[in-house]
């Protein structure tokens, strides 16, 4: 059954792009059911009453809570890689079930142009492929020193680095059992020394993800995947 998001502001008519989509490549019609999400984690059962050209009016029948959102919500605090690597992190990483993530900018980060508007796309073509009932959030990017600061909001933060040497990933999930986390990936050179000092003065955990070096844009998958499997 299709699966659309639709803006509260809207809801439950559909609007935009997503016209086109139904009317002309699916080839819905009246009558036809589909369900709509509204980004409040439930899931609206819905029946089309018109289609045209420039919207699709719904009659819903009714709503239940998602079953596909993870009970704990991770951030991601993403350093910009180079090229189209953002492209495959954001697919990803909302498939796997990220609640937010954080354009990061550090000392090394070459990133050539922020895209925030085609990832924000990405990830609600993401959520709706991976049947999630909420997009996740694309914030602005920013700074570093700034990312630090956000700390007091979640239950848990850290920073993944390959010279941790007493601190894993699932040493610390088993001490803590959050239902926020945010957590830090540096870019392709990695964070520099004075990056990941600051981090701990802040009130990061800097935790290991194994013997190996992962690259930047699998680094990031990777940690989502082990905290849902230790905390779902």
């Amino acid at each position: 059954m299709p699966r659309v998001f639709v803006s509260p502001e809207h809801f439950p008519d559909i609007i935009g792009s997503d016209v086109h989509y139904l009317r002309d490549v699916l080839r819905l019609k009246p009558n036809d059911e589909l369900e709509l999400l509204d980004g409040s984690g439930l899931v609206h059962a819905a029946r089309i009453e018109t289609l045209t050209p420039d919207r699709v009016t719904c009659q819903v029948i009714s709503s239940h809570p998602a079953e596909s959102e993870p009970q704990t919500l991770i951030t991601l605090a993403q350093a910009l890689p180079k090229a189209s690597k953002m492209d495959f992190i954001v697919e990803k990483c909302t498939e796997l079930g990220v609640s937010r993530i954080i354009p990061m900018l550090t000392s090394r980060t070459i990133a050539q142009g922020v895209k925030l508007e085609r990832w924000r796309k990405l990830a609600k073509e993401a959520a709706e492929q991976s049947g999630r009932a909420v997009i996740p959030e694309i914030s602005d990017s920013t700074k570093f020193a700034e990312v630090l600061k956000l700390k007091d909001q979640f239950d848990l933060a850290l920073i993944p680095w390959e010279s941790e040497k007493e601190n894993s990933l699932k040493s610390v999930l088993t001490v803590h059992r959050p239902s926020s986390i945010v957590f830090l990936i540096g870019p392709e050179g990695g964070f520099t020394k004075e990056e990941v000092e600051s981090a701990r003065q802040a009130g990061f955990i800097s935790v290991s993800l194994g013997k190996r070096i992962m690259r930047t844009e699998t680094a990031g998958l990777a940690t989502i995947a082990n905290i849902l499997y230790e905390l779902g």
